[in-house]
């Protein structure tokens, strides 16, 4: 009976001990996100971060740092052997573990953002042996920004970012997240060669490199994510991108779609209150966003637009509209995003409790979404290309 006894009351400790782990292990992802996307010379300079977190404090309980940026560089000194050949080694923060104890220490949840596709500097490593080409030249193809790209089909490549994605998750970041993992935008004439290519659609590359990644950095115990366009939670299929919301967000562990209004096309859920259209753009792509993720364990989170592009279309107090959206729709938070790091709109907005803006009494009806292409509630809501081209000029 005693032993009994005694084995009962040790099972009972393991089961408080492991229950205690796992509720640790919850907390440290907020329950809703409020967080800043920082880029990489912001995240490098120190008296910035230290007069971020002065301003903000526990208003906000999330950072984005770049990892790795838009032209293929990192921001920190890696020790990476590839990284060094590659010519990306970074050297805004020099002690990226330090770096990361620090915010983490100042209660911040941490993702580490890495551009992965549009990579100007791994594209050109051994005479662009990775990149994307002209059809009939071994010229690397260049996108309508002059950027070039590695081809999203080298498995080489993703390995490389895998790599620098395992180092983050080393030095402490909570989450890593994936941007740019797509195919270039492009029309149909286009003279892009992409050497890689295998039988397949571009999807099921991306597909293949999220799977890998998710296998890779699980034992780590980070989470792993995207940003994605805005315009796939409404279309669901972006074939041209190779971007599939549902199938991508059963691979990982939360969506960023890139919700900016400005980046909508102008007649897109047109209204002639201004804030109005601003609440509706994010307020209806994440429950359709919702819609398509309800059969995984994916969770949405929504980039939202802290910088003052179309500011004329988007209403005085826009980007307070857009969190006001974001958790009535039943986000699981918000990130603002501004290219420069100038949040003092934001901090304002924040401290700002009394929102003025007109909200519908009743809530649209929300179409069930199909795995396919959506019914559009009307010519309003319809797909339209241009906003895409929007982003990719921004």
């Amino acid at each position: 009976m005693r032993k009994s006894i005694l084995l009962f009351e040790f099972i009972m400790l393991i089961s408080l001990a492991l229950s205690g782990n796992q509720e640790q292990e919850m907390k440290r992802k907020p329950q809703f996100t409020r967080g800043l996307y920082i880029n990489a010379y912001r995240a490098g300079d120190r008296k910035y971060m230290e007069q971020l977190i002065n301003d903000f404090g526990g208003l906000i309980n999330t950072m984005v740092i770049d990892i790795k940026d838009t032209h293929g560089n990192l921001t920190y000194r890696s020790s990476l052997g590839i990284v060094k050949k590659v010519g990306a080694q970074g050297t805004l923060i020099k002690d990226i573990k330090s770096y990361v104890t620090f915010l983490k220490e100042n209660g911040y949840y941490l993702l580490g953002s890495i551009v992965v596709f549009r990579d100007s500097e791994f594209a050109r490593y051994k005479n662009g042996k990775y990149g994307v080409r002209v059809k009939g030249t071994g010229k690397l193809w260049r996108d309508e920004n002059g950027f070039v790209w590695v081809d999203p089909f080298c498995e080489d490549a993703w390995k490389y970012n895998l790599d620098i994605a395992e180092e983050a998750a080393k030095a402490g970041f909570d989450e890593i997240q994936f941007d740019y993992v797509r195919f270039p935008s492009m029309n149909g004439n286009t003279d892009a060669c992409f050497p890689y290519k295998k039988k397949g659609m571009k999807e099921d590359a991306i597909l293949a490199f999220l799977s890998q990644a998710e296998e890779r950095l699980q034992s780590y115990g980070v989470r792993t994510s995207i940003a994605l366009f805005g315009y796939a939670a409404w279309h669901n299929h972006l074939p041209r991108e190779g971007q599939h919301f549902y199938e991508m967000g059963k691979r990982v562990s939360i969506v960023y779609p890139m919700l900016y209004p400005s980046h909508f096309a102008d007649n897109f859920l047109f209204n002639s209150q201004k804030e109005k259209r601003t609440y509706d753009i994010v307020f209806k792509s994440i429950k359709r966003g919702d819609s398509l993720l309800r059969y995984t364990d994916c969770k949405l989170v929504a980039y939202i637009q802290g910088f003052d592009w179309k500011r004329s279309k988007l209403g005085k107090d826009y980007i307070r509209v857009q969190m006001q959206a974001a958790e009535d729709a039943g986000s699981d938070g918000w990130v603002v995003w501004n290219a420069k790091g100038e949040y003092k709109d934001t901090y304002h907005s924040l401290v700002n409790k009394v929102i003025k803006v007109h909200i519908p009494n009743e809530v649209p009806r929300i179409h069930e979404i199909s795995r396919g292409p959506v019914n559009y509630e009307s010519q309003s809501e319809k797909y339209d290309n241009r906003g895409i081209e929007a982003i990719l000029r921004w």
